[in-house]
């Protein structure tokens, strides 16, 4: 079986010099763009991402001491807190205590929990390989994800969610059937789950199923606990906020879907990973055939091959149903991170596995997987230039812009959509959140008229909108954009719309 494969001297992966240097290589370029990238990113004086800028402002309203999860959607200010507060609440605490600026804080506290993620998937590469090479090629192909690349500096909650959630699973594989390890794990996935609520799906399911193979009570006596447990957390917080965190987190939460778009996601990952994906796959159906042909005579004992098939191999059930999500309106590629660091496993022991074949489908498939390295190296590079690379281009421009909402925030409240992080590092609350509202407008859940007859009374200095249109569906509701219209002057510059009060 599995054990047979690695341990065995005909399924050795005897590398070439050349196949190995170039590994070495690939590996050596990877790390040094992922720390180029990270660097540039964490460096940035503003934004890189609309959602910085509202996680950014409630931590400070942490420092404040001010409400996070309002109970009440109808009243300003028009703010919504989607995620748990577990990572808000590090990243005030470490803020208040380094005094280093506050996007910045975010943005390491983000890379530190992505190196976590990183050597834990590491880990899984070599202990299930035994090949130091592979389980570093592992880590290098989560890393090198184009997507990965960037959302790894990001000062957003995904890296600190995924970092506990791979530690849970970790722990539970190396636990030996241990009780107190087993409280580690639980402890690990409920951070997880409280740092990101749809983290509540593949570190549990993955625990359960693997510790039922072992344990019949034991797993029930875990999901138990993650259950009660979470519940109790969750009526903590949702009673200490008057019922604000069911509202934002869930309530506020349920975005139209869109199949299209689901499609469209899968699509773009699939061509940035196609031999990836696939050898993942083959892997993955390889393991199951295997495992099939001879049963567990001994499940109590965590063997490897039993780990792939109810641990990982579930694991990857819930990454998949994760990423199937990213068809919410407002979702992006940070639903496809469990499916990315579950994949970067599975290709490595594809590697292991399939490489111990003839000699021309060793050679073919390792030229299709260096093709595919190469591949990855040159997009994430692409997008390193485009993203990152073009804010950088256009500090001057953010310079320009800041300085103006610096002036306007001593006049009253600032408005933006696109540039929210101007308003949160002016020091100024944020007061209006466009595209979280806007789907509360659609969803029937929000009416604007409050808010239009406040922008009627041109209360509001300055108000910059992204783009070179007031018909943003996702941001601003009709009634809205009809009070901008016959109350402000709109001038348009550098792709922006700056709207400044008629009178």
């Amino acid at each position: 079986m599995y054990n047979s494969y690695v341990h065995s001297k005909s399924s050795l992966i005897f590398l070439s010099r050349i196949e190995k240097s170039f590994f070495q290589i690939y590996i050596c370029l990877m790390l040094i763009l992922f720390a180029w990238t990270s660097f540039s990113i964490i460096r940035f004086p503003f934004g890189m991402d609309y959602g910085e800028a509202p996680l950014m402002d409630q931590v400070r309203r942490i420092q404040n001491h001010e409400t996070v999860y309002k109970a009440s959607i109808d009243e300003a200010p028009y703010i919504i807190a989607n995620y748990p507060p577990l990572y808000t609440l590090l990243v005030a605490a470490l803020n208040s205590i380094f005094k280093i600026q506050l996007f910045q804080t975010g943005r390491v506290v983000s890379i530190f929990f992505s190196l976590i993620s990183g050597g834990i998937i590491g880990l899984f590469g070599y202990h299930l390989t035994h090949n130091k090479l592979l389980g570093a090629l592992a880590a290098i192909l989560f890393w090198g994800n184009p997507y990965v690349l960037i959302w790894s500096s990001l000062a957003r909650v995904d890296m600190m969610a995924l970092a506990f959630s791979l530690l849970g699973l970790w722990v539970l594989y190396r636990s030996k059937n241990s009780f107190s390890w087993m409280i580690l794990a639980i402890i690990c996935f409920i951070a997880a789950i409280f740092t990101r609520q749809t983290y509540l799906l593949s570190g549990p399911l993955a625990g359960f199923v693997l510790l039922w193979h072992q344990n019949h009570r034991r797993a029930l006596l875990f999901i138990f606990l993650i259950g009660v447990t979470s519940l109790l957390i969750f009526g903590m917080i949702n009673a200490i906020t008057q019922g604000g965190f069911y509202t934002n987190i869930v309530v506020a939460n349920i975005n139209r879907y869109e199949l299209s778009r689901t499609l469209l996601m899968f699509k773009q990952l699939f061509v940035l990973w196609p031999i990836i994906l696939i050898t993942s796959i083959v892997t993955i159906f390889m393991m199951i055939r295997l495992q099939i042909q001879k049963k567990d005579d001994n499940p109590v004992e965590m063997k490897p091959e039993a780990f792939l098939i109810y641990g990982l191999g579930f694991y990857s059930i819930g990454a998949v149903f994760s990423a199937l999500t990213v068809g919410k309106v407002g979702s992006d590629v940070n639903y496809f991170l469990e499916l990315i660091s579950v994949c970067a496993i599975w290709c490595v022991i594809g590697l292991k596995l399939l490489l111990d074949q003839n000699k021309v489908f060793k050679l073919i498939f390792h030229g299709l997987m260096s093709i595919q390295l190469i591949w990855v190296f040159l997009a994430g590079y692409t997008l390193n230039h485009a993203t990152v690379g073009a804010r950088w281009g256009e500090l001057a421009f953010y310079d320009d812009l800041y300085s103006q909402v610096q002036e306007a925030s001593t006049r009253g409240i600032v408005l933006s959509d696109d540039y929210l992080d101007l308003v949160v590092l002016s020091g100024q609350s944020i007061y209006y959140q466009p595209f979280e509202y806007g789907q509360l407008y659609h969803a029937g859940l929000w009416d604007p008229t409050e808010f239009a007859e406040e922008i009627k009374q041109q209360i509001f200095p300055l108000i910059l909108i992204g783009g070179d249109t007031l018909n943003k569906e996702c941001c601003w509701a009709p009634p809205i954009v009809n009070a901008l219209r016959t109350n402000y002057q709109i001038e348009a510059e550098n792709n922006v719309l700056i709207l400044t009060p008629s009178k």
